[in-house]
C-alpha cells in the first residue's frame, strides 16, 4: 500500500527546485497505540530510518487494528493491505507450521533477552523451512521482541490449583492452551484485541499473558487476580515483518538503513517495553489486584507439564504440517542455551549490548 508524498516544491533563487519524493509503507498493528512496542521499539526505529534516509522511507504506523486486526494480520500484508506488519505464527498456523514450533516451545524459555535471540537466531539460521514458509505468503521476516514470561491473569481471586478448575482461559497458541487444560481449565481461542470485552462479559474467566497487558489491554480494570507462577516466554514474534515486494522495492541504501534498526527495535521492546513495564504495572496496580506470587502446587503442576510436553509439541506439529519438527525445537533449546550465556556474559539487561550481541550474532550473517 506504498504511496508517493510530494513536497512543496520550494522557489530558487534561479528557477524551481526539483520535487522531493518520499516513499511512505504503512505499518499495521492490532496492539494499541500506547503499548511499548510502538512506542518504545518501533517509533524510534521508524523516526531514524526516516533520518537515515533523507526523508526518503517514511513508516507510518496503524496501531489498535486500525488497518489489520491480529488475525488478519498475515494475509493483508502478504496481499499488500500493508507494506509491513505484526504477524504472529500462532495466529495463522497452517500458513506457518514450522515457525509455531518455536512459539509452542513457550514452556521452556523463562529469560526475555535469550528468548528473544534464540527464537531469532532459530528461524534466520537453523530453519530453512520457516523461511520458505514465509516467501510461500510473500512476506520476510525481520523477527521480534519477547514478552516478559506468560502468566495467569484472572476476573476472580485465583490461589490454588482447584481454584483453575473449569475456568474459562484465552491462549493464544497452542502452548498456552496446552497448559490451560493440563491445570484443570478450558482453552478459549480468541483474538488479544477481544479480550477485555470478553472478561468485562463474563466470556473468559483468565488471560494467559504478561503482567504488562493489565496496563497495554486495560485488563487491569477486568482483572482480580495475577498468578505469579511463570508460564513461559513467548517467542518467534513477527514484530517486523514485510511485504516482499515492497520489500524489494527499496534500495540497497534504503534496505540497510532498515536493518541496521532492527536489532534496536528488538532489544527496546524487549527491555525497555516488557521486561520494564512489568515492575511499573505491578507497582501501578498493586492494591487493585492481588498478585499471588508463589503457589506451590500451580508450580509442581507446571514443571510436571513442561517435563512431558516435549512429545506433544513435535506431534502437534507434524499434524499441522511442521517438517522435521524436533530438529526445530533441537535447535531452538541449544541457541535458548547460547543465548543464556550471551544475556548473562555480554548483555547484563543492558539494551544497547543486546542490540549489538543481535547484530553480531545473528543479522549481520543474513541476506534478506
Amino acid at each position: 500500500m506504498k504511496t508517493l508524498l510530494r513536497a512543496t516544491t520550494a522557489l530558487a533563487v534561479i528557477g524551481f527546485a526539483a520535487p522531493v519524493l518520499a516513499d511512505e509503507y504503512n505499518y499495521a498493528t492490532f496492539v494499541p497505540p500506547q503499548a511499548a512496542n510502538n512506542t518504545i521499539g518501533l517509533q524510534p526505529a521508524f523516526d531514524a530510518i526516516s533520518e537515515a534516509t533523507g526523508g526518503e522511507v517514511q513508516i507510518r504506523m496503524f496501531a489498535g487494528g486500525q488497518l489489520l486486526g491480529g488475525q488478519d494480520m498475515l494475509a493483508g500484508v502478504r496481499d499488500g493491505i500493508a507494506d509491513l506488519g505484526f504477524v504472529i505464527p500462532v495466529y495463522a498456523p497452517s500458513d506457518l507450521p514450522n515457525s509455531v514450533v518455536i512459539s509452542d516451545m513457550m514452556p521452556y524459555g523463562a529469560d526475555p533477552i535469550a528468548v528473544a535471540g534464540a527464537s531469532l537466531q532459530t528461524i534466520l539460521l537453523d530453519c530453512p523451512q520457516c523461511l520458505e514458509e514465509f516467501a510461500d505468503n510473500n512476506l520476510v521476516f525481520f523477527g521480534g521482541h519477547a514478552p516478559t514470561p506468560y502468566r495467569l491473569l484472572c476476573r476472580d481471586d485465583v490461589s490454588s490449583l482447584a481454584d483453575i478448575a473449569g475456568l474459562r482461559m484465552r491462549g493464544g497458541s497452542g502452548a498456552m492452551s496446552r497448559i490451560a487444560q493440563a491445570l484443570g481449565g478450558t482453552p478459549v481461542n480468541m483474538g488479544a484485541g477481544d479480550m477485555y470485552e470478553a472478561l468485562e462479559r463474563g466470556q473468559l474467566d483468565c488471560v494467559v499473558g504478561p503482567i504488562a497487558w493489565l496496563r497495554q489491554y486495560s485488563l487491569g480494570e477486568v482483572i482480580g487476580s495475577v498468578v505469579g507462577e511463570p508460564l513461559g516466554v513467548l517467542g518467534g514474534l513477527g514484530l517486523v515483518t514485510w511485504n516482499r515486494d515492497a520489500w524489494d522495492g527499496l534500495g540497497d541504501e534504503q534496505q540497510q538503513a532498515i536493518l541496521r534498526e532492527m536489532p534496536g527495535v528488538i532489544a527496546r521492546a524487549t527491555i525497555d517495553g516488557y521486561m520494564a513495564d512489568d515492575s511499573d504495572v505491578r507497582a501501578e496496580y498493586e492494591g487493585r489486584v492481588a498478585f499471588n506470587d508463589s503457589v506451590p502446587e500451580i508450580r509442581a503442576a507446571l514443571d510436571r507439564i513442561n517435563a512431558e510436553g516435549l512429545p506433544e509439541i513435535i506431534t502437534a506439529a507434524q499434524a499441522r504440517g511442521a517438517t522435521d519438527a524436533a530438529t526445530i525445537a533441537e535447535a531452538y533449546q541449544r541457541n535458548l542455551a547460547h543465548w543464556q550465556q550471551i544475556a548473562e556474559d555480554r548483555i547484563h539487561g543492558d539494551t544497547e549490548a543486546m542490540a549489538q550481541a543481535l547484530w553480531d550474532e545473528i543479522f549481520s550473517k543474513v541476506d534478506f
